[in-house]
Formats: C-alpha cells, sequence, structure tokens
C-alpha cells in the first residue's frame, strides 16, 4: 500500500456512532467476543474509535483506554470497505509471556504473515506463529 493510503483521519460524531453501531451488529465481532468471553476477556464497546484511511476503507476499534504508548492488552477492530467487512480481528497482548493472539474468524482470516506485518510491524524482527484453526475462528499466536 502507499502512504497516501494509509494516512488516516478519526471520525467522530454521527460518522463514528454509525460506524461502530454497524462493527458491533457484524456476526464477525460476535464471533470475536465469545472467543474472549471464552477466556475471561472483555472488550468495552462503548466507547469505538473510528478512522478514515486514504484510500477510503473505514476501520473501528473497540479497546480499553492505554497510556497512548502501549498497545491495549485486548482489542477489536473492524475495517470495512464500502458496506462490507473486509477484516475483522481481536488482539490479545499477553504480558506475562510476551505473546500476541490474533484472532479471526475463518472465512475472512488473512494469512499469518500478512496479519503478523500488517498488524504488529515487527519491522525485520524473528517472530514464531502457532496457528489454531476451527470452523468458526483462527488463532494466530506470535512469539515476538
Amino acid at each position: 500500500m502507499d502512504d497516501q493510503s494509509q494516512q488516516l483521519v478519526e471520525l467522530s460524531g454521527d460518522d463514528a456512532n454509525a460506524l461502530a453501531k454497524r462493527a458491533l451488529e457484524s456476526e464477525y465481532v460476535v464471533r470475536l467476543e465469545e472467543y474472549l468471553d471464552e477466556r475471561g476477556e472483555a472488550v468495552p464497546t462503548e466507547d469505538g474509535r473510528a478512522f478514515e484511511r486514504g484510500d477510503g476503507v473505514r476501520a473501528v476499534t473497540f479497546a480499553p483506554e492505554t497510556d497512548g504508548e502501549a498497545r491495549p492488552p485486548v482489542a477489536i477492530t473492524v475495517h470495512f470497505d464500502g458496506d462490507s467487512v473486509a477484516q475483522a480481528t481481536a488482539e490479545h497482548h499477553d504480558s506475562d509471556d510476551g505473546t500476541v493472539d490474533l484472532v479471526f474468524p475463518t472465512e475472512i482470516a488473512p494469512r499469518p504473515e500478512a496479519a503478523v506485518n500488517d498488524i504488529l510491524r515487527p519491522d525485520g524482527k524473528s517472530v514464531e506463529v502457532t496457528v489454531d484453526e476451527s470452523d468458526e475462528i483462527t488463532v494466530y499466536t506470535v512469539a515476538l
């Protein structure tokens, strides 16, 4: 992707609220929430942050507040291309063992390499990825 398509503009007001509502109504988010709930994790869904990239793709992220530097311990992000969900991801950062679980609905899961590079951006660092796939959910556990 070019630099232009990666530029983000934060959405607010009705645009952000409508995008958050659509994301929360998605079957993909329901599955991701169920996966996290089974592991004792929950994502606050009342205050999503919405963005639009330069190429028109819109996204909304639900996560607990952080200090701005660190990634939140758990988050759900949904990308829309037009009216369709292009990607839905849950991230779970385990500070005890240094791993990150990237969780996707199976039918829209990207390749492991693409997911790691696009989301975690390891910048040439070697990472180990373990794949666990079911009919509903695909999990990439990344050891950084």
